[in-house]
């Protein structure tokens, strides 16, 4: 549909035009649509501010700036003290606001903009006026399908069918407006406001889009246009068909051509442009010429579909990308065929003055700058490897020309182009040197490169189709990624159940032995040999088992059998006790790998304690010579503990411990089939979304020994997948991924890209680690995001430089 707000076509009759006012029926379907509107978008806003006043208490307890923790803290206390009041002023500002378009109070040609408007605004103005515009542009992003009908709908409802003369009283800049004004009530500081758009940026469209699919049908039921008749948008000049509007059947909210949401985006960083531009040259005096900054504005041809493009330009842009210089640049260009090849340096400075920007127009112009902005924090980016980022650079080009077509690349996240460059950006963070350039990563990122320069003309099909084989290579990398962590996720399992098991073990042990005073060479057997065979069985066949409830049963029956028995059914209990107690013994003796002359020792020793046994309660007296002096409880706890037993099995968490550092995990042999839990647990980690978090199993290792800052609040909301950059012991940085949390006792396992490589760490010393700088995590937002976000405060800022 054509939005006249934005197109570059002022219609002189349009100027003092109002809309005829609606009739009587109509009326009563917009006062109901707009109380219907109001009532759900401000009981939206309402429970997202209920759970938005915990995201930021997330944010404030994860943050390790002091003022930025602060000012979450500040606006998580405005949502939950004001909630209500916010809400209700939302609603009342969105009812007035959706009045005033219905009444025409504004026409259509006085909604460009104006040279009055143009002066240079102050900072803060302009940060609410762009936070707001960026809002709106998520929700029309989302809920492009439910405004196509709710136009078209709001168009009958006001005899005004293609909006030219208003614009829809439910557009999204209504729902933001009116939640910056709900906020300028509240009196907040701007950078409240501006953290609270922000945060409702990424939750309230969805909101939106489900209060605008109930408004669609809601119409439909009063009988506004049931069904949406198809018509197709012809770029009669090129002879190309722009999308489709929805069939006659298709849905009650219909679907529309494009999203204007990345149009919008392009039009703020073309406006942030100009002003810098104006700023420079005036001195900070207010702009001389209104028709240029319009322009800038309002550059783009249409609402939907791609932009119409200088053929010549395209022509010298696709010789450059093909690395043919004659007729493409001029003969005092710096610009050689070696600069266009090896993607390292921002070619698109130079291409400025080549013959295709001569021929370009002014927001072919601007997209230029643009995009050579964006490339040149890409180039600089830390986060990618130097032969990678060089492999990027050469999409130069190719980038610049997607987004002369199609301004939505700068907003839609799912843009193909946009998507290929955030999946080479990530694939590319973990690949180092050492992989080579002959093959793997490298070689396919080569070819797809190479694909995309020699195939692309104007057909940008080429992106989705190149981005498809790319994630079918990626996904099976990451399979055998998978198998390889499997296998060292395996050893730490392996190694943590041992551990385990010996601490079990260890504690059953010495209660027998605090609790009662035993002869010395039954303690010397409880605590080596017996202890030895409950840790194989724990470990074995776990603690529910019955041979672990067989093993506790053993124990404590042996403990009683030299007891001293105190009456003759206590003996006749003993003799008709030993001949299963000394099996189940010797099996115990067995699988601890007692030698056969060790075990006639002990039950010799054995037969000598239950004679002792019997003839302490005959003779009554309170001890016999074999067994240990009478010690308390603590003493004989004391005594255990101090033995120190050694079975023989290296502990994992010592010997991090004892390391301080990371300690590299050898991977099982391939032959040893990895637990299907493991590979299950693994798979999840790498599937987990943004919003996923770990919390620690309480209790082991690691958990209880964090003392609460924001370093070690970081590492424990810690997600799987993410990377880290530490410091080896030669000095080297080096980049791990978090690909798996033991749930028995806490350890972080980290890998390579590709798998190989195990390092195992506790939660506490990775957390030293980044508190002392020896290690930093790696931002994970993706590359475009990232690129966009910087272009943006630097032109907020100034910090662009104009030519």
């Amino acid at each position: 549909m054509k939005d006249a707000s934005r197109s570059n076509v002022v219609v002189l009759g349009q100027f003092d035009r109002r809309r005829a006012p609606p009739s009587p029926s109509a009326t009563i379907v917009l006062n109901e649509t707009r109380g219907m509107a109001a009532t759900h978008l401000a009981r939206a806003l309402s429970q997202l501010m209920e759970s938005g006043a915990n995201e930021l208490f997330d944010l404030a307890e994860k943050s390790s700036n002091t003022e930025l923790r602060s000012l979450y803290m500040d606006s998580m206390a405005l949502l939950r003290d004001r909630r209500d009041t916010l809400a209700s002023s939302f609603k009342a500002h969105f009812a007035l606001a959706f009045d005033k378009e219905v009444r025409g109070a504004t026409a259509a040609g006085t909604r460009g903009v104006q040279a009055d408007e143009l002066s240079l605004v102050e900072p803060d103005d302009l940060e609410e006026s762009l936070a707001s515009a960026n809002l709106a542009n998520s929700i029309h992003g989302t809920c492009a399908e439910e405004l196509f009908g709710i136009e078209k709908r709001m168009g009958v409802l006001l005899n005004d069918p293609e909006l030219n003369m208003g614009r829809n009283p439910l557009d999204p800049e209504a729902i933001s407006t009116g939640f910056l004004e709900a906020l300028k009530e509240s009196g907040c500081p701007v950078k409240v406001k501006l953290v609270l758009v922000r945060l409702f940026s990424n939750s309230l469209p969805e909101q939106a889009r489900s209060v605008y699919r109930d408004i669609n049908q809601f119409l439909v039921e009063k009988g506004v246009l049931p069904k949406i008749r198809a018509s197709i948008r012809k770029n009669t000049e090129r002879g190309t068909a722009a999308a489709p509007t929805p069939g006659a059947d298709g849905p009650a909210g219909g679907t529309p051509a494009a999203t204007s949401g990345g149009q919008d985006l392009f039009a703020t960083l073309q406006q942030l442009l100009a002003l810098g531009s104006a700023a420079a040259a005036s001195g900070g005096a207010a702009l001389a010429s209104g028709g240029d900054m319009a322009a800038a504005m309002t550059g783009i041809q249409a609402r939907g579909g791609l932009a119409e493009q200088n053929p010549e330009v395209f022509q010298a842009l696709t010789k450059l990308q093909h690395g043919q210089l004659e007729g493409a640049i001029s003969a005092n260009s710096s610009l050689n065929a070696a600069s266009l090849s090896n993607g390292n340096i921002n070619v698109l400075r130079e291409i400025k003055s080549s013959i295709a920007a001569s021929s370009m127009g002014h927001v072919d112009a601007m997209t230029l700058d643009i995009v050579a902005m964006l490339f040149d924090y890409i180039l600089d980016d830390r986060r990618l490897p130097d032969a990678m980022k060089a492999l990027i650079g050469r999409l130069q080009i190719p980038v610049l020309k997607v987004a002369m077509l199609d301004k939505a690349f700068f907003s839609q996240r799912h843009h193909p182009a946009r998507r290929l460059l955030d999946t080479l950006a990530e694939a590319s963070i973990g690949w180092n040197e050492a992989e080579g350039h002959e093959g793997g990563l490298y070689k396919t990122v080569d070819d797809l490169v190479q694909r995309i320069l020699n195939e692309f003309d104007e057909n940008v099909e080429i992106f989705p189709t190149v981005l498809e084989g790319f994630l079918q290579y990626l996904a099976q990398e990451k399979e055998a990624a998978i198998a390889l962590t499997g296998r060292s996720a395996q050893v730490i399992h392996h190694q943590e159940q041992v551990e385990i098991a010996q601490l079990v073990s260890h504690d059953e042990v010495r209660r027998r032995i605090q609790q009662h005073e035993l002869p010395q060479a039954i303690r010397d057997f409880l605590t080596t040999r017996w202890k030895k065979a409950l840790t194989a069985i724990y470990g074995k066949s776990g603690e529910d088992s019955h041979a672990w409830t067989n093993g506790l049963e053993t124990m404590d029956d042996l403990v009683w059998s030299v007891m001293p028995k105190q009456s003759p059914d206590e003996r006749k209990r003993l003799v008709a006790l030993l001949p299963t107690l000394l099996k189940r013994l010797q099996d115990g003796m067995s699988s601890a790998g007692m030698a056969e002359n060790e075990r006639d020792e002990f039950f010799a020793k054995l037969v000598k304690c239950h004679s002792e046994a019997v003839k302490a309660s005959l003779q009554s007296i309170a001890t016999a010579s074999d067994l240990a002096e009478e010690q308390t409880p603590e003493q004989r706890s004391s005594w255990f503990d101090a033995q120190k037993i050694d079975d023989g099995i290296p502990t994992l968490t010592d010997t991090v411990d004892a390391q301080g550092g990371f300690v590299e995990i050898p991977i099982a042999a391939e032959t040893e089939e990895t637990a299907p839990q493991l590979i299950e647990e693994i798979t999840q980690a790498n599937n987990e979304g943004p919003a996923q978090e770990l919390a620690l199993e309480p209790g082991w290792q690691g958990q209880d020994e964090l003392s609460g800052d924001e370093y070690d609040a970081t590492v424990k909301h810690l997600k799987r997948g993410t990377w880290i950059e530490h410091e080896q012991e030669d000095g080297t940085m080096a980049r791990a991924k978090l690909a798996w949390i033991s749930p028995l006792k806490g350890l972080y396992l980290f890998t390579n890209r590709l798998g190989a490589r195990g390092l195992v760490i506790t939660p506490v010393t990775l957390a030293a680690k980044l508190r002392n700088g020896q290690a930093h995590l790696i931002d994970s937002a993706a590359l475009v995001d990232r690129a966009v976000d910087n272009l943006m405060d630097r032109l907020k800022t100034g910090a662009v430089p104009t030519e």
